[in-house]
């Protein structure tokens, strides 16, 4: 039921690997990187906002124009990959090409910083689909995969890149999925709404001063504390966990976590989550949600909770939910 695609591909997998995307990644870099030295060779030196955007329109017109061309840029066709429209056989159209060219090349423009997100964008995602593939609704696959590769069956075929961890409470929610469902997270909270604009409106008071900052930032953690804890205690959910078919379990009892359990987790992950001294702690959960075998945080060991596929849903919707999330499709 969770493990193989809908209907019968080529490949089991077919998305490129994660180290031939590096590669070819790696390759497009050198001829992009040499690209770019010539433009600002000839652009001009007393304007940097004006070379910047030459590199900028370069680099989009590399991506774009190979990709429209060639069904992908030099160093995706030498290791045997090719970008393809979702819903749409052959090359894709000159539009995908264009949106996900500059989308590309923003980031790359953005050097060190727009180079990590990107990678990570396509590397956090079993489909490898990056910000980029998302925009333009288009994806990097192997050179035979059968064509079209649709919409519908990306579930399917991201259960097939990464098999679904299973638990005696069920599936277990994958990194992607339960990242993505922590980015609704403001859907349906207004107080957490309402203190996100009290910290944002502090940032902006011309007389703002350090204490005022570190003020407004602990009403923020007091208010998320209350309303996370409030949300798992009554709902097992939050707003983002719904659209990710995801609920939050007691490993203990199966059901929603009793209210100091859902506190004491709420704690652990407001602070690694919005107190940047302790993002290397971050690090290290995220790490444990992507590969221990109950994908548990820090915060789901303080609370002693797991994240789970709603049992109330049906198996089917359950891994369309939390695979179309994981694989870059809105649900």
């Amino acid at each position: 039921m969770y493990g193989a695609p809908p209907t019968p591909v080529r490949r089991t997998a077919i998305a490129g690997s994660a180290g031939t995307r590096l590669g070819a990644r790696a390759i497009d870099a050198l001829f992009e990187l040499v690209l770019a030295v010539i433009v600002i060779a000839i652009g001009p030196s007393d304007r940097p906002a004006a070379t910047w955007f030459l590199v900028l329109v370069a680099l989009t017109a590399y991506e774009t124009l190979f990709t429209y061309w060639f069904s992908g840029t030099p160093g995706k066709r030498w290791l045997r990959l090719r970008t393809v429209e979702l819903d749409r056989p052959g090359r894709p159209s000159l539009n995908a090409c264009f949106q996900r060219g500059l989308v590309t090349a923003a980031f790359l423009a953005l050097v060190a910083i727009g180079w990590l997100l990107l990678l990570c964008s396509v590397f956090m995602s079993p489909l490898r689909r990056g910000f980029d593939d998302r925009a333009a609704r288009t994806i990097v696959v192997w050179n035979d995969v059968e064509l079209p590769v649709r919409t519908e069956l990306l579930p399917g075929f991201a259960d097939a890149e990464q098999r679904p961890r299973m638990i005696p409470l069920g599936r277990v929610g994958d990194l992607e999925a339960r990242r993505r469902a922590r980015t609704r997270r403001l859907s349906g909270a207004p107080l957490l709404v309402a203190a996100m604009a009290l910290l944002i409106g502090a940032l902006y008071i011309p007389a703002s001063t350090p204490v005022l900052l570190l003020i407004t930032s602990a009403v923020w953690l007091v208010v998320f504390v209350i309303d996370e804890t409030r949300l798992v205690h009554r709902a097992g959910a939050t707003a983002g966990h719904r659209q990710a078919g995801l609920v939050i379990r007691s490993t203990a009892t199966g059901g929603p976590p009793s209210l100091g359990r859902s506190f004491w987790r709420a704690v652990v992950l407001a602070f690694t989550l919005y107190v940047p001294l302790l993002w290397p702690v971050l690090s290290i959960s995220l790490l444990r949600m992507k590969y221990s075998d109950a994908g548990r945080g820090l915060h789901d060991v303080a609370g002693g909770t797991v994240v789970v596929a709603d049992p109330n849903l049906d198996p089917e919707e359950q891994r369309q939910r939390a695979t179309s999330l994981r694989s870059g499709e809105v649900v």
